[in-house]
């Protein structure tokens, strides 16, 4: 039987919620379709709580002490405790395969150490490449988090061009990312990608379809930080509100305090608190589709993505999506998806009136993307994950 250690150690809460995000989504279900397989963990008592949440069983975990909150101060301790974790047991584990969920260094330095002791082989995830601090802001992220979120991918990307045995690019553009960025030999690299859980998605669709567009005009549903537009949202909704005064927004998603109070602030000051709710993390699937089937489109103003699986999950949804045309997405989601430039607030409020006032429009872009949504399916892209 095939062994694997998957480590995810970056999994973050945020006032006592886990936040989750569309990485960890893909490793909760390449870990469901690993068939035949001793499934071992790596990771802190958020990810065994994100585990026990969606009800995914386990063979073996090997936990490190250290729930990870928000901010520098915790992603440096997690970074550490990852590269000494004797007390966790794991230092038994051999011969089998190492999976590094992601390009942060919490994540890679354990893989590496492994591959080196224990005989191990490893598979690094890579699911975005990001260009230097000075030229992506990541939203207006500030300069110090910028440059620390930086050096710790710099770092963990260079380890893993040297050390890992397979690297696994989410997406065809980050795998041209890498060989154009980090100049990594293309045959090194495969390209792997995201889905969806199309047949349950639609069932749950249908079983809410009398609530269809009911009540909400629009949904974001991400990460709420700087690099996935949040300021961006707010102030798209803000214009849309002056030209329809009921309009709302339901927010799914959450992040750090400090994020959060800026939220909560700008709704204040504007007077926006019919207007926008904000609903935190929803781990319950049925409801989480449930508003989104609820919901008339599908706003995305993000600055940085790989693949976003919420997109394929609103269009299976049969949802109508408006998004930030980022190089690295369009091409993955192509015209089923309305583009606008990311930062370009006028642009996001025109497309969402645009669709808002023309129903018949958005109609015709929920079907097509219906079609285009059912090549994504998990259970496929989950055994290709490990096929040389």
């Amino acid at each position: 039987m095939k062994k694997i250690l998957f480590i995810f150690n970056g999994m973050v809460k945020n006032e006592g919620s886990l936040s989750i995000s569309g990485g960890d989504i893909r490793l909760l279900e390449i870990i469901k379709y690993a068939k035949d397989t001793d499934i071992n963990l790596l990771t802190t008592p958020n990810g065994i709580e994100f585990m026990q949440k969606y009800d995914q069983a386990y063979d073996q975990a090997y936990i490190i002490p250290h729930a990870v909150e928000a901010g520098l101060l915790s992603n440096l301790k997690i970074a550490l405790k990852s590269l000494f974790f004797g007390k966790t047991g794991v230092k038994s584990y051999r011969d089998g395969i190492v999976y590094s969920s992601c390009e942060h260094i919490y994540d890679v330095l354990p893989a590496l150490r492994l591959k080196m002791r224990n005989r191990c082989e490893w598979y690094a995830v890579y699911h975005w490449v990001e260009d230097y601090p000075w030229r992506e802001k990541r939203g207006n992220t500030p300069i110090i988090p910028r440059y620390a979120y930086w050096m710790n991918r710099y770092v963990a990307g260079w380890l893993i061009k040297h050390f890992a045995d397979h690297i696994l690019a989410v997406s065809d553009q980050t795998k041209e990312k890498l060989v154009a960025i980090k100049k990594i030999q293309p045959e090194r690299i495969k390209a792997v990608y995201c889905g969806v859980e199309y047949e349950q998605i639609r069932g749950i669709v249908k079983k809410h379809t009398r609530q269809k567009g009911k009540t909400y005009d629009a949904v974001f549903m991400k990460r709420l930080n700087y690099g996935k537009g949040v300021l961006d949202l707010l102030k798209i909704w803000e214009g849309v509100v002056e030209s329809k005064p009921d309009a709302r927004l339901a927010v799914i998603g959450d992040g750090s305090p400090d994020v959060l109070e800026k939220v909560h602030d700008f709704i204040r000051s504007k007077n926006l608190e019919s207007n926008i709710d904000i609903l935190g993390v929803i781990y319950d699937l049925e409801r989480k589709f449930e508003i989104l089937n609820s919901s008339k489109i599908f706003l995305l103003p993000t600055h940085e993505e790989n693949w976003a699986i919420v997109i394929g999950e609103a269009m299976a949804a049969g949802v109508p999506i408006i998004a930030s045309r980022l190089k690295e997405i369009v091409p993955i989601w192509g015209d089923h998806v309305q583009w606008c430039d990311p930062g370009d607030v006028p642009a996001f409020i025109e497309s969402v009136l645009g669709l808002l006032d023309n129903p018949q429009k958005a109609r015709i872009i929920e079907k097509e993307a219906l079609l285009f949504i059912t090549k994504y399916d998990w259970q496929q892209i989950a055994h290709n994950e490990f096929l040389s």
